[in-house]
């Protein structure tokens, strides 16, 4: 019974990862539009301050 369900969703699966262009893990990192001056590394819109090394942004 439980195998019953295996398939579709497998097959929902593959689709959903078909369609992505194969770069499901592209499209679920979230997107940050700027980066620290200091070290460069990425930083949300909102943040005042780097997570990583502290510099105001």
């Amino acid at each position: 019974m439980f195998l019953m369900w295996i398939v579709p969703l497998l097959l929902i699966g593959f689709a959903v990862y078909a369609i992505s262009g194969n770069k499901l893990v592209t499209v679920l990192k979230p997107v940050a539009d700027r980066t620290c001056p200091q070290c460069n590394q990425a930083a949300q819109n909102n943040w005042k301050n780097c997570p990583h090394c502290g510099q105001a942004l």
